[in-house]
């Protein structure tokens, strides 16, 4: 349920301030942070720290920044992860035309060698969504010639390492709203 719905929607926000974002950002901190800082800030009492580090400075109050740690452990964004999820699952209903039902509702080209999908009206619903990721990311992930025969772990892994690369995108230690889009101009 974490934000993805698939019958009603997406409620993800593409901002580096949505709920779920800074959950995750603070578990990553947890997690893989730096340790020693993390114990200094808890040395609080001026009695608890050595002589000529009584006081606290500035930097003592700043939280440690977290894209350097998703990008270094190569960790996904919530927002991207489930862009990840949409590639791939969109990949495999247009490969394997399974749910039948989704298939019937995904308007592919009718050119031979084209595997872009015709959107209909916009929407917030998953076909939507997916589609339009699709339709960004789908010349980078298949196999120029026969496009559908490139196998799943092929398609996951050049479709986490495009996300990463936007994530990756823009400032070092900032996150940016590019951070969150995949367009065409990226890739």
């Amino acid at each position: 349920s974490s934000g993805i719905n698939a019958e009603y929607g997406v409620a993800l926000k593409n901002r580096s301030n949505d709920k779920l974002f800074v959950t995750q950002k603070h578990c990553i901190r947890i997690l893989f942070g730096d340790f020693q800082a993390f114990l200094d800030k808890k040395a609080t009492c001026a009695r608890a720290r050595p002589f000529g580090m009584q006081r606290l400075g500035p930097n003592h109050y700043i939280k440690e920044h977290t894209k350097p740690l998703f990008n270094k452990l190569k960790i996904l964004t919530v927002q991207n992860l489930f862009k990840y999820h949409c590639i791939n699952e969109f990949s495999k209903i247009v490969k394997f035309r399974c749910p039948y039902t989704l298939y019937e509702g995904i308007n592919i080209s009718c050119r031979p060698t084209s595997q872009t999908v015709i959107l209909t009206e916009k929407s917030n619903t998953f076909l939507y969504e997916a589609a339009k990721l699709w339709n960004v990311t789908h010349k980078h992930i298949l196999n120029s010639t026969n496009s559908l025969e490139t196998s799943t772990n092929l398609i996951k892994h050049r479709a986490k390492t495009l996300i990463l690369l936007a994530q990756c995108a823009d400032q070092d230690d900032n996150w940016s709203p590019n951070n969150f889009v995949l367009s065409s101009a990226m890739l």
